[in-house]
């Protein structure tokens, strides 16, 4: 028969090892923890190099044929005085200038005067993106898309809408680095998207095992101790 000291030296055994097995995710569960807790969410966006939307009257604007159902027309800006207009359909935006007439995507040169507009960048590099990767900066903007950015501060960059010029999303370093931790937080390594991940749900329930182990052993702990002591608390 099993005594209970024998249960308690198996118990911590069993502790152990799946303490060490734990320890490294739990110590990256912790610091990412922190990092959130304590960062600034607006900095790691980027919000404080945006400027406000462009305004100005509104222009005469031919309404476009718009070749699917749309639910809603909005008017936006693009480069200095020109209106832009955007279609909203089942298949996305659909982007028209105020004659009517299909957009053609900017230019390099017309997304770094848009991205000195929408930022305070103050672009003078621009680079076309048109290829989806896993794990990307720029992952669930639709692409393709200009990548603007300073060459003096090649760390902060701004995506924007390949046709609109609307500013997506802008990154910095603060943003990689909660990524990174985010990554390691949800622990999905690719497309860091996933939550919900096997290896998540395994480290989660190891780590349930590992406080109950530890609960168990300080009440065998504590029985053994009463029992020494004769019951007196």
């Amino acid at each position: 028969m099993t005594t209970r000291f024998e249960r308690q030296r198996q118990v911590r055994r069993w502790h152990r090892r799946i303490a060490l097995l734990c320890a490294a995710q739990l110590l990256a569960w912790t610091l990412s923890g922190v990092f959130f807790a304590f960062v600034d969410i607006e900095g790691v966006r980027g919000s404080d190099h945006r400027r406000a939307p462009q305004t100005g009257p509104l222009p005469e604007i031919t309404f476009p044929a718009v070749s699917d159902p749309a639910s809603s027309l909005k008017v936006l800006w693009r480069l200095p005085g020109e209106a832009i207009v955007s279609a909203e359909t089942e298949k996305g935006s659909q982007w028209y200038g105020t004659d009517g007439k299909a957009l053609a995507p900017l230019s390099a040169a017309e997304a770094l005067t848009v991205g000195a507009i929408g930022t305070d960048l103050s672009p003078n590099m621009a680079e076309w993106v048109d290829t989806a990767e896993a794990g990307a900066e720029y992952r669930g903007a639709p692409l393709p898309l200009w990548r603007v950015y300073h060459s003096d501060d090649p760390s902060t960059v701004a995506y924007l809408h390949a046709t609109s010029g609307q500013v997506l999303a802008i990154r910095n370093t603060s943003w990689r680095w909660w990524d990174f931790l985010w990554s390691l937080h949800i622990m999905d390594y690719d497309t860091r998207d996933e939550i919900g991940t096997w290896l998540l749900k395994l480290f989660s329930l190891l780590a349930v095992a590992t406080a109950i182990a530890g609960l168990g052993l300080y009440f065998l702990s504590a029985q053994r101790a009463l029992k020494r002591d004769g019951g007196k608390p």
